[in-house]
């Protein structure tokens, strides 16, 4: 019976068996278990230690603070409580908040655990078997795509995922004893409804949002494998520690406000969602931390009470897993077959670069945000959040749209040869033209955004200008960063992929530098290097900035600009002559028929 039960799993998911049956092991299922089970005994002991020492039968030394006191604290906002003895002389302790602290704890290990192990484990794995060659192998089979990278997300991980499965008991049961279903959100703003939400459906309901934050994880994990296997053996580390990296930045944001568009990025993480967050000892009688979920309640998407209540969202958090894993998807399905194509179309770039915006600019509606702010105060600070993001956001179209030098030299020698062929179209819409034409529209399409944005702010006219004035710069900055990037990629230097990620580091990081080594600031005689840096945005809000240095910083720009273009087509004219050239010399060396 139980070999039939094997054999269906195997039929079900081939790929999927193939990972387990190659992983569960006896010797990697006991450590898997050992670590499971010395890590929750040593987070169960350490909070043991935190909590205060009984008092001597013979000294007497009161009064004694503690977190887990029950007494009055010391002032509002104190983190300890004075310890109360009970009739035996024993501290009486709020084994709630204990209870919960532990529940948080446990939470934030698995959330960690979960996706930097993991996405490690799938990157890992698919880099032995594209050195092994066997990933060849599993892309021929009759598999379909789908099943054999979910596959992979389910059997890869197994050892992972049995040592969380282990520790779901004390999770379920601190959680249930920390009474989590009488703290939501609404307790901070003294409202006395949590829409019945009793601690096991609050668990689960935070379970099914790690499940979705695994499943965008895991999927990204799997196409940053499949496009960077030039990195050898530093993929996996490099991978998983970005995943690291934006884990901790996202935490750190859990003590700060979110009304500002990197709410977006806070709901890419589950920390927000976790149950009794607000009441564990992390947030518990700080003023800070009291105003940040004051905030939290009236966080809103076009006005829409998303933070309101907790299973709200939930709910919003949820379909935005399920968006950003489905374009994810996407990528996955072009490139697992063919590694060498880009990883989205041009025509998916663009209406992924709407969902972006979209879902950026709802976090920006005015009516959310500080009250003590300004108009133009406002419009500043949601503005350069939003060219942050968006400057990262371009940054992965260009790397994702820039086709390689082989891609670029096939589409120069036979573009001429398919009849009707467009040029234009072919630069908006082809998959194997250059990408500048195609980030020009993705730029178009997010300028349009945010220009309707900030028209529709209440600060005066010329904040609204210096606005649409940045934006242009932005527009520039971004154009001459693809350029250049496009230009090295098709350039013949070994490993220029390297080169293309050094000189476009270079030329973020190095004006940067060169500002803050000799402190130039926007009115000064040298500003005019502030429009050679991605601080160019920045530097046109500054009042004082002559009309005059704006246009020839433009105008410098849109030169270099120009030049590095035209370079780029002198290249690509002669890929596609000297194809040509060498076909017609082909021809007349040919001898002539005798008829």
């Amino acid at each position: 019976m139980i070999g039939n039960a094997i054999d269906k799993i195997g039929d079900l998911n081939p790929q999927m068996w193939r990972e387990i049956k190659g992983r569960l092991k006896p010797r990697n299922i006991v450590i898997s278990v050992a670590l499971s089970l010395i890590t929750q005994f040593l987070i169960f002991q350490y909070f043991l230690t935190q909590l205060p020492d009984e008092p001597s039968a013979t000294v007497k030394t009161y009064p004694i603070s503690n977190t887990y006191c029950t007494g009055k604290r010391a002032y509002e906002y104190s983190s300890t409580s004075v310890c109360v003895p009970d009739n035996l002389g024993n501290f009486i302790i709020n084994w709630e908040l204990w209870n919960r602290d532990v529940f948080v704890c446990l939470s934030l290990i698995g959330i960690f655990s979960l996706l930097v192990a993991g996405t490690y484990l799938l990157i890992n794995d698919l880099s032995q078997e594209e050195k092994r060659g066997t990933l060849n192998f599993i892309r021929l089979s009759p598999q379909s795509n789908t099943s054999i990278l979910i596959g992979k997300i389910l059997g890869v991980p197994i050892l992972l995922y049995l040592a969380i499965l282990l520790a779901i008991p004390l999770h379920l049961w601190t959680g249930i004893s920390g009474g989590i279903e009488s703290f939501d959100i609404h307790y901070f703003i003294d409202q006395e409804f949590d829409f019945g939400l009793y601690p096991l459906s609050k668990i689960l309901g935070f379970y099914y949002v790690v499940f979705a934050c695994c499943i965008l994880f895991y999927s990204a994990a799997l196409l940053y494998s499949l496009v960077s296997n030039w990195l050898g053996g530093f993929q996996p580390w490099l991978g998983s520690g970005a995943v690291l990296g934006f884990l901790w930045f996202n935490y750190l944001l859990t003590y700060s406000s979110l009304n500002n568009p990197f709410a977006w990025l806070r709901l890419l993480t589950p920390f927000d969602l976790i149950p009794a967050i607000s009441e564990s000892s992390f947030y518990r009688y700080n003023y800070h931390n009291y105003q940040y979920l004051k905030d939290s309640a009236k966080l809103q998407w076009y006005n829409l009470p998303i933070g309101a209540t907790w299973a709200i969202l939930l709910g919003f958090s949820l379909l935005n897993f399920a968006l950003w894993s489905y374009w994810i998807w996407q990528g996955l399905n072009r490139c697992f077959r063919n590694p060498s194509t880009t990883i989205l179309s041009k025509g998916q770039s663009y209406l992924l670069t709407a969902c972006f915006e979209v879902s950026l600019i709802g976090f920006t509606v005015p009516g959310y945000t500080y009250e003590h702010l300004s108009d133009k105060d406002w419009l500043f600070q949601h503005f350069m959040f939003l060219c942050a993001l968006n400057f990262l956001w371009f940054l992965g179209l260009i790397a994702i749209l820039s086709p390689h030098r082989q891609v670029l030299h096939d589409w120069a020698r036979y573009r001429h040869q398919k009849p009707g062929n467009s040029l234009i179209k072919d630069l908006i819409f082809g998959e194997k033209s250059p990408a500048l034409v195609a980030i020009g529209v993705n730029l178009g399409i997010a300028i349009t955004f945010i220009s309707l944005w900030s028209l529709s702010s209440a600060a005066e006219f010329k904040y609204k200008t210096a606005t649409l004035v940045s934006l242009a710069f932005a527009f520039t900055l971004v154009m001459l960063y693809a350029v250049l990037t496009q230009l090295l990629l098709f350039v013949r230097i070994k490993n220029n992929i390297i080169w293309a990620i050094g000189a476009l580091s270079a030329s973020i990081f190095l004006p940067l530098i060169g500002l803050a080594i000799f402190q130039i600031n926007p009115d000064q005689s040298l500003s005019f290097l502030w429009y050679f840096s991605v601080l160019a945005p920045i530097a046109t809000y500054w009042e004082e900035t002559p009309v005059i240095q704006i246009f020839v910083a433009a105008l410098a720009q849109w030169t270099v600009i120009g030049l590095l273009t035209v370079q780029l087509t002198r290249k690509l004219r002669l890929a596609g002559e000297s194809a040509t050239k060498a076909l017609l010399q082909e021809r007349k060396a040919l001898p002539a028929r005798n008829l």
